[in-house]
């Protein structure tokens, strides 16, 4: 579970920024919350859910890309080659000279087997500048690692703390690399291996990317696909039924190439990736009617006649499920694109419920939908907006830093009428016409 994270000098976010998934002392919505005893005897309260805010480029998008960043360095970076120029996710503040070609850093505490870590990473455009993974084992904070910087070689050497037992590891990695990285693509570690998988397992998607969300349905395709995913599959087709889409039940198929017509002249390893790529069709079951008697069940192609809000809702709704039955991290961009408010009320529920989240999943997403700010649903201290100053530098806070909120305030009308920000500052017609 993530406690917090921070970052500094990403995109459109200048200063130090930190978010945080520790629940305040607040005694309402304890579903929304959840308790982590640590082997110490101490305990953490987290949140189960939390919401970002914001006007139009306030940096929402910039939030969920800090994820992603991260996430895409500690998965990929093994495999950078040495004479690799650019560290492709090196995108700083550009709107003040001092911070143009200064390092992004970033900082993750999380919670793995109820024993906590830190991990933190900096970066420039060409080389990581600083990495270092602590934990806690026994309530004080120990070293695992630490990255020592050389200005001379084409690599760094790494310092191993005490505490970490296998010490039997190669201690070099090229500066372009996170050393962490290692440990999932090359070199396996009882200790280090699942600190990797946990972080890169991170899941991110922006709902109103038409890409994401078609890789996202293929990857649920495949999954309710498997025998051994039939729960996954009919709790999906529930889902999809209550949201009163008509639709009885969704299932997947294997598709043949035989089920293709290919023009002769295209080559066979270019018909292979694609069948690789589209292996499986997801198909929804409706109702067949001889006027108004139903005579039986009809199978309709998923992405060729169910709505674009249907198609988001099986790709969402399928992570949604399965993060939910397998627990970990779920990060989402625009959750509420093509969704009805009451249904992205329901998917945000399934992770405040005990029933349908024994296992504390934790969703993070950033919204534009304004109904959604229901003192039923969150609690003060998961919802969040980001604003930009005059800068242009973005600001993420927390509705919890208000004076006067309290979790019965009307969230909504607070955020319509400007008390908490993140409202777009929109000039008159004249303004345009003058």
């Amino acid at each position: 579970m993530i406690i917090e994270f921070s970052y500094q000098n990403f995109r459109s976010f200048r200063d130090a920024t930190t978010f945080l998934m520790k629940a305040d002392a607040g005694k309402s919505k304890l579903d929304n919350t959840f308790i982590v005893e640590f082997n110490t005897g101490n305990s953490i309260q987290l949140l189960k859910t939390a919401v970002i805010y914001g006007a139009n480029a306030s940096g929402k998008s910039n939030f969920i890309r800090a994820f992603f960043a991260l996430t895409f360095l500690i998965k990929n970076s093994a495999k950078f080659n040495i004479d690799q120029n650019q560290l492709i996710t090196y995108e700083p503040y550009e709107l003040d000279i001092h911070t143009i070609n200064a390092p992004i850093s970033f900082k993750i505490a999380f919670i793995l087997k109820d024993i906590k870590y830190e991990f933190e990473i900096a970066y420039n455009k060409n080389r990581i500048t600083y990495e270092k993974l602590n934990f806690s084992p026994k309530g004080q904070v120990s070293n695992i690692y630490t990255r020592i910087i050389s200005e001379k070689e084409n690599y760094d050497t790494i310092e191993l703390g005490k505490n970490l037992l296998d010490k039997k590891i190669n201690k070099k990695v090229f500066k372009n690399q996170l050393y962490l990285s290692k440990f999932g693509i090359e070199t396996p570690h009882d200790e280090l291996t699942p600190i990797f998988q946990y972080l890169s397992n991170i899941n991110i998607w922006n709902a109103y990317d038409k890409f994401s969300i078609s890789d996202l349905s293929k990857e649920i395709a495949t999954s309710i696909a498997q025998p051994e995913n039939k729960i996954l599959k009919d709790r999906l087709s529930k889902l999809i039924r209550v949201s009163d889409t008509r639709i009885e039940s969704i299932g997947s198929k294997e598709l043949k190439k035989d089920n293709f017509k290919f023009p002769e002249e295209i080559p066979e390893n270019v018909i292979n990736d694609f069948l690789r790529a589209n292996r499986f069709q997801t198909f929804a079951i409706h109702k067949l009617f001889d006027g108004k008697k139903e005579i039986g069940k009809t199978e309709f192609d998923f992405d060729r006649k169910e709505s674009v809000g249907t198609q988001v809702l099986l790709a969402l709704g399928g992570k949604i499920l399965q993060t939910l039955e397998n627990g970990g991290i779920l990060v989402i961009d625009e959750l509420d694109n093509s969704l009805h408010p009451k249904l992205c009320k329901f998917l945000i529920r399934l992770f405040n419920s005990k029933i349908s989240n024994p296992k504390n999943a934790q969703l993070i997403f950033a919204t534009h939908e304004v109904t959604l700010l229901d003192h039923d649903v969150f609690r003060k201290d998961q919802i969040w907006f980001v604003q930009k100053d005059k800068h242009g530098n973005s600001e993420l806070y927390n509705a919890g830093d208000f004076e006067g909120i309290r979790d019965s305030t009307n969230f909504e009308v607070w955020y319509r009428t400007g008390k908490f920000g993140g409202n777009p500052e929109i000039k008159e017609i004249e303004f345009i016409y003058e």
